[in-house]
């Protein structure tokens, strides 16, 4: 089957509907649109023609289409998606190289997991962090012991070479590899559909820098992804809100605490493509930095994008000293 097929197959306002709250009007439908803010329904949905369209914000196309925008997926990807939802059969298929990567990134991340909970003292840094058990499990966070163990478990599971093309092991000659992150807190980082697409990792020492995290590759693009935004987004969805902080231990302590609808950056500053991801969920975002200079500094810098949005942005201030993480 295909393209065109497929798209004449779909039920537009079905598709819609599992989306968004859809009332009738006339011969077709109407509701308030997600990508930007409407208090008053300005979106139309014709069934006869399979289509869908804005007129407050302009933007339109099939069924396709708007779970292209609203997912924040290619239009080949959405198509993908939906093929799958009703099973239809389609020509297109994903990358089985990129499935197997994902693949590979997911069992590692399993195996970091495990690992915690045979380190104690781990697991007691995490406690003295206020970090709970259920926040733990939620991240999946985990613990690398040793490059020596890792290398075990993939050579056991044949997944060396593959996972060698993550760039999270440092080839040292031929025989030899080193787990970027040993020794190192494991948080595993997931895009908006749950796949693990690369790890940050916490140093419990002195010795190195703070945060690494994975190397860019064709599926972890910073600027594409943001913390936390997996885990809570049937709340960012709910709230129509996200609250914007700097750090992985921000995040997973807001959540802990109840603001399930924070999200933060990665080892890069705040752009576009972050505020066209937001801009697909949510109609207001809480700018929650650090309370120091380079806090203040940092709403100056990420404010605009947001705006450009159409976006509705507040700024929590906090006190000089404090972060998210202590002051939640």
């Amino acid at each position: 089957m295909d393209l065109r097929e497929i798209v004449k197959k779909l039920d537009i306002v079905d598709v819609i509907s599992s989306y968004i709250d859809l009332e009738r009007c006339g011969s077709n439908y109407r509701a308030r649109c997600p990508f930007h803010p409407d208090n008053d329904p300005s979106l139309y949905v014709s069934p006869s023609k399979g289509i869908w369209k804005c007129f407050g914000c302009g933007v339109g196309g099939d069924a396709v289409k708007f779970v292209a925008l609203y997912e924040n997926l290619t239009y080949t990807e959405a198509l993908l998606e939906l093929a799958k939802r009703y099973k239809l059969p389609v020509k297109l298929e994903r990358k089985r190289r990129d499935e197997n990567l994902l693949n590979a990134l997911d069992l590692v991340a399993e195996y970091y997991h495990r690992k915690l909970k045979e380190h104690p003292k781990v697991i007691d840094y995490l406690k003295e962090r206020g970090i709970s058990e259920r926040t733990i499990k939620k991240f999946r966070l985990g613990y690398s012991p040793s490059s020596e163990e890792l290398l075990d478990f993939l050579r056991e599971n044949q997944l060396l070479s593959l996972y060698e093309k993550t760039g999270n092991l440092l080839k040292i000659d031929e025989k030899h590899y080193k787990d970027l992150f040993a020794g190192r807190l494991i948080i595993p980082i997931r895009d908006k559909r749950g796949n693990v697409v690369g790890f940050g990792g916490r140093t419990l020492t002195e010795a190195g820098p703070k945060y690494i995290n994975s190397p860019e590759t064709e599926f972890f693009k910073k600027r594409e992804i943001l913390f936390g935004f997996y885990e809570g987004l049937g709340y960012i969805k709910e709230r129509k809100r996200a609250i914007l902080v700097e750090g992985y231990f921000d995040v997973m302590s807001m959540h802990q605490e109840g603001f399930q609808e924070t999200v933060a950056v990665m080892g890069t500053s705040f752009g576009q493509e972050h505020a066209k991801l937001l801009s697909a969920y949510v109609q207001e975002v809480v700018l929650l930095f650090d309370g120091d200079q380079a806090g203040r500094r940092a709403v100056r810098q990420t404010a605009p994008y947001l705006l450009r949005e159409g976006l509705k942005v507040k700024v929590l201030l906090l006190p000089e000293g404090e972060d998210p993480d202590t002051y939640v």
